[in-house]
């Protein structure tokens, strides 16, 4: 009797028994995740270069040796930021371009010579001091002192080597006999104030994290230009739907939303730059049924250039994002709009609204991660399998009340006639839902 497996496009000419084994269990589509955030610590004074530091809000001191600080340290405009964006993100990617120098010193040890260097380049190297004790059991005890706390001791130390690699603030080298010392202080660490020749290594670098929102913390013009470039770039050619903040640029993109004033944060008068660090980590922890429209700042006491109503007008149409103080004095976001200003016919006309655009990112992103190169056969089975994953995702989002007037069957359909091959062309239809941002009363008296 003639068996084997069959296709159903493929009719068998035996009679006979054919059977195809398949899984069962249909694939699913996958749901990209929002809450990452990125940022450049432009001129900072500590840390790794031309690395990510990855702080998490579950657990956002973790790095403290890497920061040189609690995230908590109001003193530092860098944490303060931080601060600012994990209102928002669950997850902050933190990048110190490289420059500047290390703090350094050498300690006379008796007749040797204890070579010292500050772990990270940077001015707060300058802070650092070693302080060695005789341990009334054995040996010494070496404390180091960081901005004027004690971030280690090494006990019962009687060799120089054996501080070796040891330490997560300072570098030791040196061999002999160690001995008490007084308070020795690093010096010449320096930060790099501009930071210019290390934000396109941090731009190229951000390619590769799969971020939702961008703080771009300063005007330097052609920095903006490479922002602008980088940030076309992950959208349109590689794919991933991502947005960045900047303070005062007029880009006319999606992509970029464009902030243009700042608040009084505590007591903190924040510049314009700072500020950009609380829209980008709402921003990336927002989902695709938020809107920022009125959002409040938590902490937040008033406005720094704050517009009147022609201003405020004016701004809306240039697209530009700003905060204001509401009715209960809250300072609040006034419109979670992007810098997108003129449109084509080929753009969603709602593709301005950061609420609207969010449903498509997210969407886009969702079909990224889902439809992988060759995980489907490109024919009448697999291109079944696409569709009902495609309109598995489109239930999911009209159940979440992110787009309306779905018609299943018709909104997420293979052109069969021009797939073949390994390319397969899918027409996807959706109407992002919006939020109700302005309301118009007609009041008739009776």
């Amino acid at each position: 009797m003639a068996g084997g497996t069959f296709k159903l496009s493929q009719p068998k000419v035996r009679p006979g028994t054919y059977v195809n084994v398949r899984n069962g269990k249909q694939p699913v589509a996958s749901v990209s995740a929002r809450g990452t955030a990125v940022i450049p610590l432009i001129g900072y004074d500590w840390g790794p270069r031309g690395e990510w530091i990855i702080i998490s809000s579950a657990s956002p001191n973790a790095h403290a040796d890497k920061l040189g600080r609690s995230i908590y340290d109001d003193t530092s405009t860098a944490m303060r930021m931080i601060q600012l964006m994990l209102m928002g993100a669950t997850t902050v990617y933190a990048y110190i371009p490289d420059g500047g120098s290390k703090a350094e010193k050498d300690v006379s040890v008796g007749s040797a010579t204890m070579k010292v260097s500050a772990k990270y380049k940077g001015s707060l190297g300058n802070t650092i001091k070693l302080v060695s004790m005789a341990n009334p059991l054995k040996g010494f005890d070496v404390s180091v002192i960081l901005n004027g706390s004690e971030v280690e001791l090494f006990e019962g130390v009687e060799q120089i080597e054996d501080l070796a690699g040891r330490s997560g603030y300072v570098d030791i080298s040196g061999t002999g006999a160690l001995e008490a010392f007084a308070s020795q202080t690093l010096s010449g660490g320096e930060d790099d104030t501009e930071g210019n020749a290390g934000i396109s290594d941090f731009l190229d670098k951000a390619e590769k994290v799969r971020f939702n929102c961008m703080c771009f913390p300063t005007e330097d013009a052609s920095l903006r230009t490479a922002l602008l470039t980088k940030i076309k770039y992950i959208r349109e050619s590689i794919g991933w739907k991502c947005q960045a903040v900047a303070p005062n640029f007029s880009a006319d993109y999606e992509g970029i939303i464009n902030l243009v004033n700042s608040f009084v944060y505590g007591e903190k008068e924040l510049t314009t730059a700072e500020a950009c660090a609380w829209l980008a980590g709402m921003t990336a922890g927002a989902d695709y049924v938020t809107t920022l429209t009125y959002a409040s700042v938590a902490n937040a006491t008033s406005v720094v250039g704050e517009m009147n109503n022609e201003a405020s007008i004016a701004a809306i149409e240039a697209g530009k994002t700003f905060f204001t103080v509401d009715e209960s004095g809250d300072v609040i976001l006034e419109y979670d709009i992007n810098s997108r200003v003129r449109m084509d016919a080929e753009t969603p006309q709602d593709i301005h609204k950061n609420r609207a655009l969010r449903v498509y990112d997210t969407f886009a992103n969702d079909l990224l991660l889902t439809f992988i190169p060759g995980k489907f056969d490109n024919d009448e089975e697999g291109w079944e399998v696409m569709e009902g994953l495609g309109r598995s995702m489109l239930q999911i989002y009209e159940d979440n009340g992110a787009i309306t007037n779905v018609d299943l069957d018709a909104d997420f359909l293979v052109d069969q006639g021009r797939s073949m091959g390994d390319s397969v062309y899918i027409t996807v239809g959706m109407q992002a839902v919006d939020s109700a941002d302005k309301f118009y009363f007609d009041v008739i008296a009776q």
